[in-house]
């Protein structure tokens, strides 16, 4: 690390100079799938933010000066998720804006609704932006709960459990830069890192989560009311999906939850689980604030505690207002 930074945050090469790109393109592709130039900022558990990019209101200064601000503070990750009926950004555009002003932080997709894509754009679209940002892209994948985005894409929402897992092997293979078709060139631009850009299964129920094993590098789960025992429980399972396919390496345990800081915590929480979710979980809005805690500085402090004890590799905090204070005041809390 460089002497000069204090927390860990910004990684040097042996010779005590910044990683440059292309140092950046060697080290991950020697590490691996899994690796990341990205430093842990503690030797516990690594904390990811939000971007304001599924909010209304939000704009594409606020997207790239979240980002800035976000890596400035020390947070390991920013990621988004992707709605297609709802008021925010395509993931591949936000994630790339993010790119082009940082160097060091990650970026997540979390989640890409697979089935709703042809596979090989989805390949496209990941390694290139894994590329872009010099091997900080990882990609989260799975069904999605509101369906209607079926409906618009348009995709049949029969048969999307099959499509996700034949998708899920084909994405492996042109991870891997090889071509699927005979006297077809690969996909490219060709992998930054053996096995390309990280895949992590989107996934609650403990029978999705068995896939892990099979096809991803770990899984990303989500908790309103961040469970650690609950969240145990899932990662029990992708532990276990991993020894069953006699599997050496150990898989990435990623979880999250929505936060919202004073002086209006939960007003803010409110008024967009009000927009957002009697679309999404009809009749569900009342159960899902209850069941939300993350709105005082003493309960997301709680959390990090609490799922570093469980062996959870990275939480991640998405916000509920595209206010740039959130994101600050949420640095104050967990650094």
């Amino acid at each position: 690390m460089s002497s000069n930074s204090s927390k860990g945050w910004i990684r040097t090469s042996t010779d005590g100079r910044p990683f440059a790109y292309a140092d950046r393109r060697a080290a991950v592709s020697r590490a691996g799938p899994r690796a990341s130039c990205v430093p842990r900022w503690s030797d516990g558990m690594e904390i990811g933010v939000g971007l304001p990019t599924n909010l209304r209101g939000t704009n594409k200064d606020l997207v790239a000066l979240w980002a800035q601000r976000a890596e400035e503070a020390g947070f390991a990750s920013v990621c988004m998720g992707e709605r297609l009926t709802y008021a925010g950004y395509d993931w591949v555009l936000a994630l790339t804006a993010a790119a082009a002003v940082t160097s060091r932080i990650r970026l997540l997709a979390n989640v890409v609704i697979l089935p709703i894509h042809p596979v090989g754009v989805v390949a496209k679209q990941s390694l290139s932006l894994d590329d872009y940002s010099g091997g900080r892209f990882s990609l989260g994948v799975g069904l999605g709960t509101p369906l209607d985005d079926y409906d618009v894409a348009p995709s049949a929402r029969g048969g999307r459990g099959a499509r996700f897992e034949q998708s899920l092997r084909t994405l492996r293979e042109l991870f891997r830069g090889e071509s699927l078709i005979e006297g077809v060139r690969a996909i490219g631009p060709p992998p930054v890192r053996e096995g390309g850009p990280e895949l992590l299964l989107g996934a609650n129920g403990l029978k999705a989560l068995r896939r892990a094993g099979e096809f991803t590098d770990g899984a990303v789960t989500w908790s309103f009311g961040a469970d650690p025992v609950e969240a145990r429980t899932q990662f029990d399972v992708v532990e276990s999906s991993f020894e069953e396919r006699g599997r050496e390496d150990s898989p990435r345990l990623v979880c999250g939850c929505y936060y919202s800081v004073p002086p209006n915590a939960e007003d803010d929480l409110e008024a967009y689980f009000r927009d957002y979710y009697p679309n999404v979980l009809p009749g569900q809005v009342e159960q899902l604030l209850q069941a939300v805690r993350t709105v005082t500085p003493e309960a997301i402090r709680d959390v990090v505690h609490a799922f570093e004890d469980i062996g959870c590799d990275e939480f991640i905090f998405v916000p509920v207002k595209p206010d740039i204070a959130h994101l600050d005041g949420l640095a104050e809390i967990v650094f």
